[in-house]
Formats: C-alpha cells, sequence, structure tokens
C-alpha cells in the first residue's frame, strides 16, 4: 500500500528513546512522562454514570469526529507521526463488518494483509489515518499514535490515555484537545 510504508530503525529506536518502547501501555513505571486520559468527560465516570452516559449503542460514533479532529490536529502541529500496530491479524472480521462499511473492510483487509506483524508504520493518506483511528473508536482494533513528543493509545470507551514527554507538550495536547471537544483528564 503506497500511503504506508514502514518506520525506519532510526524513527523506531528515536520513539523507543522517548518513551521506553512502542507497546507504551506496557511501561511498568511511566515516571519520567506526563500522563493523562483523552476524554470526552472531564472527570472518571463512577459506574451509574458510565452507564447513563456512554453504554449506549452509537455512543462511540457520536464523539469519534472530536477524536479524529483532535489527531488531524496534531498531525498538523506535530508532523512527525507514526502509528504502531500490534497484532494486526488479530482483528474480529465478524465485527468489523459489523462496525465498518464494505469499502473501509475491504481496506482493512489489505492492510491486514500487509502489515502481518507488529510494526510502526507512517502514513500519508488522511484518511487511511481516520480509518484506523475508526478502529481505536469503535472499539475494533487499538493502535498507539506517535507525534514525536507524545503518543495517544486507542481504548476502550473513548477513554485514550496520553503519554507526553514533558508538562509542556502535556498543556498542548490538553488545549488542542479543549478545542476539539475533549478534555485530558488526570484523575
Amino acid at each position: 500500500m503506497e500511503a504506508i510504508e514502514f518506520a525506519s530503525t532510526d524513527e523506531s529506536e528515536k520513539i523507543i528513546s522517548t518513551f521506553g518502547r512502542l507497546d507504551v501501555e506496557n511501561l511498568d513505571h511511566p515516571n519520567k512522562l506526563v500522563v493523562g486520559i483523552l476524554d470526552k468527560y472531564n472527570k472518571a465516570l463512577d459506574e451509574e454514570e458510565a452507564l447513563r452516559l456512554i453504554s449506549y449503542e452509537g455512543y462511540n460514533i457520536r464523539y469519534e469526529k472530536n477524536f479524529i479532529e483532535f489527531v488531524l490536529r496534531c498531525i498538523r502541529e506535530y508532523p512527525d507521526f507514526h502509528i504502531f500496530i500490534r497484532n494486526f491479524k488479530s482483528i474480529n472480521n465478524r465485527e468489523l463488518k459489523k462496525k465498518f462499511d464494505s469499502e473501509e473492510v475491504k481496506l482493512v483487509l489489505n492492510m491486514k494483509n500487509s502489515i502481518t506483524e507488529d510494526a510502526l508504520i507512517k502514513v500519508r493518506d488522511i484518511s487511511i489515518v481516520k480509518l484506523i483511528l475508526s478502529l481505536s473508536t469503535r472499539e475494533v482494533f487499538f493502535s498507539n499514535f506517535f507525534f514525536g513528543s507524545f503518543v495517544v493509545l486507542g481504548n476502550f470507551d473513548l477513554s485514550f490515555p496520553v503519554y507526553c514527554s514533558n508538562k509542556e507538550t502535556f498543556n498542548a495536547c490538553t488545549k488542542m484537545a479543549s478545542e476539539n471537544g475533549l478534555f485530558i483528564r488526570t484523575n
């Protein structure tokens, strides 16, 4: 796929030197990083709130646009952009077909055949970036989105962990999130 290329060893090593590893969610002690949760809500919801606010059909689709706009803004501000994809072949095809149209399914299956192992990729086509992000927002498959000095991790319930290399970057991310109707909470 021309829109996707594999990152170089130097690019991978640069990210690893900043974050310790590509699968950042497996860090034992992210002490040197500033961590928050990108979310539609400014606080962690209790069980009753979660049942009322996020457990309805269509919740993820309703707010997906906010996450896409946030990521596109991040790409404009931090163009050193990569996506880490783990075990892409594990995508559940039934779930994929239930949550995406036939053209999107075809594209994902194409990518699935091209990316056969864990990979750090660069994506030049914004529609592919949106599709990969939508896999995370619709909870089909989670990826890590690296922007040089910070990373956003796909996760359940549109609560995406954000790891920043410093407080200034964290503040910039918080501002971009706010401008897209989102929050980065620390509680």
